[in-house]
């Protein structure tokens, strides 16, 4: 018998081609991390789009550090920093912290409330709201473009059980993570809702980090 009221299939366009780029996009979404950083009793907080897991045994991590920002000079100077994974419900904090500058002299942590404990190796502050968190010990230091890409060894981790599964798979219906399209937009991972928090809401002043 024949089909019919089939859904029709969706139109598939050509790829457009800019070469040499027009604008280097295309890397959102992805989830977000949240970094932080201390050094001779100063602290700092921020989130990092560009980040990854590189090594299992040992266990490497990764992240991008703009040369520029108040992160990076902490990191170089510790040699060490903890990268959290925090859920959708703390999304606002997550781009504030993207958004805001310790060089004006705020504290973030004291600002957006963020709690935190001590590491339980580093001396690093550890973001209590977070569901997952590595602790790493600066290994390598790469130059790349316009950022630097810091590879740490991780020497803690931190969990919440109730965000994992048996098979230690994220369960995203208990504890959502947060995925950032870009331009402002953050999802909460499986469920589609939304939320946007434009830099303007938390400061008057380009990032630093």
């Amino acid at each position: 018998m024949p089909v019919t009221n089939a859904p029709t299939p969706p139109t598939v366009s050509k790829l457009v081609t800019s070469a040499p780029p027009e604008r280097f996009f295309g890397y959102y979404p992805g989830t977000v991390a949240v970094v932080t950083a201390a050094s001779d009793g100063d602290r700092n907080v921020m989130s990092a789009g560009w980040h990854a897991a590189l090594s299992a045994e040992p266990p490497l991590y990764g992240v991008a550090f703009g040369r520029a920002r108040y992160t990076y000079r902490l990191v170089m100077a510790s040699r060490a920093f903890a990268v959290h994974f925090l859920p959708f419900e703390h999304a606002r904090a997550i781009a504030a912290v993207g958004s805001t500058s310790r060089s004006s002299g705020i504290d973030k942590f004291e600002r957006f409330g963020l709690a935190t404990a001590p590491g339980a190796v580093l001396d690093l502050p550890i973001l209590q709201d977070a569901y997952l968190a590595y602790e790493c010990r600066v290994s390598a230091v790469h130059e790349t473009g316009d950022h630097d890409w810091i590879v740490g060894e991780v020497v803690a981790v931190h969990h919440r059980p109730e965000a994992f599964d048996e098979g230690r798979l994220q369960a995203g219906a208990a504890v959502p993570g947060t995925v950032y399209y870009g331009r402002s937009r953050y999802e909460a991972l499986g469920s589609g809702r939304q939320a946007d928090f434009p830099p303007e809401t938390f400061r008057s002043e380009p990032p630093e980090g």
